[in-house]
């Protein structure tokens, strides 16, 4: 008698097929993906670190531990020089002077690290003045991770070179998943404090940051030769492109920066958690910059502009549509997740989910002219977000509290977007592509998954 099919498993071929394909490609838009996936994962630590963090310490704890937290990992990606994105466009350029490179960007980077080491023991004190002496101290220590943390930066830059993305993604989730693991011992032992909590959060990199560098230089055996000619070769692409790694940086923490100077710790709390949970959306600009800038160097032109607006059209609608959902639940989920006491977090919250989706599309767009060797107009990009952001966050903050910072975000957000794509239209000369999705992008994804699909079986 004939076996009964079943229709599950035939339906479900297809989808793994595509998954396993995805899984095994090295293409450019399986990186892409790949990599979001795992955002998607480091995304749901994060937030249920957050969480534990926010219902054990409350939002005055929540907000000393973000102190702690916050000012090494800003002062490490603020001295960093542009070495990372010149790592990445000049060995895509010349790959046989990868080992010069690589070699020359490490010092570099030590060299930056201690540097902002001494800046920020010094600046710490007056900075925290509102703080007690404790949480200074601690956040003054912390400074001896921040050499560790430039030298990391370097060495993502290269693995994406690389396209080690499996590495790169594996260590990005092992870090955060070690964290989790650390909070976790921590309330089952009852030793959760601001304190604890905040070396969960720092302590776990140390040994994969070692481990990185370490494995790098045994592949290019630490070259020196012409080291003096590979620095010219950084400096030169890296002062252009510092400027919009240290606007972008700045940017990224003003906010937190200034309001822990205008707010106390228990409103810092509240905002911690609100911008925390608002980078749900950020997985998709973030997971295809890292492969887009890479892939798209040394392209011509019209291809650039042409794969960077396509991306960013499905990228940003993806994000557009998650935010508007995920704002209309907020009032559950706030509650539910951290506790009554960051129903108030719920406005700002909304307003940073838009801010997310428009300035991820921003830097999306902004990888056409790093592709392109112009990043002076990214820096520009980046300071002009400043120069907006930081006399509305000093003036809306003491009038409207939580809800005049989130304004002064999402005015900075838009700007930006404007000013990106002027200089489409006017620096790089060139017809300004669609900004919507159209059926074209969708059956060009599609097309990309189906033959993707098709290599991998061949």
């Amino acid at each position: 008698m004939q076996q009964p099919v079943d229709l599950k498993i035939i339906r479900s071929k297809p989808l793994l097929g595509i998954i396993k394909s995805f899984y095994s490609s090295k293409g450019h838009m399986a990186s892409s993906i790949k990599t979001m996936f795992f955002s998607v994962l480091i995304l749901l630590i994060n937030m249920l670190t957050g969480i534990l963090t926010a219902r054990f310490l409350g939002p005055s704890g929540r907000g000393e531990q973000a102190a702690m937290v916050l000012w090494s990992q800003f002062l490490a990606f603020s001295f960093t020089f542009g070495i990372p994105s010149a790592i990445i466009y000049n060995v895509k350029k010349n790959i046989q002077d990868s080992a010069k490179l690589y070699t020359t960007a490490v010092l570099m980077g030590l060299m930056a690290g201690v540097l902002a080491l001494i800046v920020g023991v010094l600046i710490l004190p007056y900075w925290l003045g509102t703080y007690s002496h404790s949480v200074v101290l601690f956040s003054q220590w912390s400074m001896l991770l921040v050499p560790l943390i430039v030298l990391s930066q370097i060495n993502n830059a290269m693995m994406q070179v690389r396209g080690e993305y499996k590495l790169f993604n594996r260590l990005r989730f092992l870090i955060p998943l070690s964290t989790l693991v650390i909070l976790g011992i921590l309330i089952v032992t009852k030793m959760m404090t601001p304190f604890t909590s905040a070396v969960a959060y720092l302590a776990p990199a140390l040994p994969f940051y070692v481990w990185t560098t370490a494995r790098l230089l045994k592949q290019y055996r630490f070259e020196i030769k012409d080291a003096w000619q590979s620095f010219r070769t950084l400096i030169r692409y890296g002062i252009g492109s510092y400027g919009n790694d240290l606007m972008g940086n700045v940017s990224y923490y003003i906010d937190q920066i200034v309001i822990v100077g205008l707010l106390n710790p228990a409103e810092l709390g509240l905002y911690a958690v609100a911008v925390s949970l608002s980078r749900v959306v950020n997985i998709f600009s973030t997971s295809i910059i890292v492969v887009l800038f890479p892939k798209a160097s040394g392209l011509p032109k019209d291809q650039v502009v042409e794969m960077t607006f396509r991306v960013y059209r499905l990228s940003t609608c993806i994000a557009l549509f998650c935010s508007l959902c995920i704002m209309l639940v907020a009032p559950l989920i706030m509650p539910l997740l951290y506790g009554s006491d960051f129903k108030e977090a719920i406005s700002v919250f909304r307003m940073l989910l838009l801010e997310v989706s428009i300035s991820g599309g921003t830097m999306v767009l902004a990888q056409a002219f790093m592709a392109l060797g112009k990043p002076k107009i990214v820096t520009i990009l980046q300071g002009l977000g400043l120069l907006i952001v930081i006399p509305l966050l000093m003036f809306l903050i003491p009038k409207f509290g939580l809800f005049g910072a989130g304004i002064a975000i999402l005015s900075s957000g838009v700007l930006r977007f404007l000013f990106i794509l002027i200089n489409v239209k006017f620096t790089l000369k060139t017809k300004l592509p669609k900004l919507f999705i159209n059926k074209a992008d969708i059956r060009w994804l599609l097309k990309a998954i189906s033959a993707n699909k098709s290599k991998q079986s061949d």
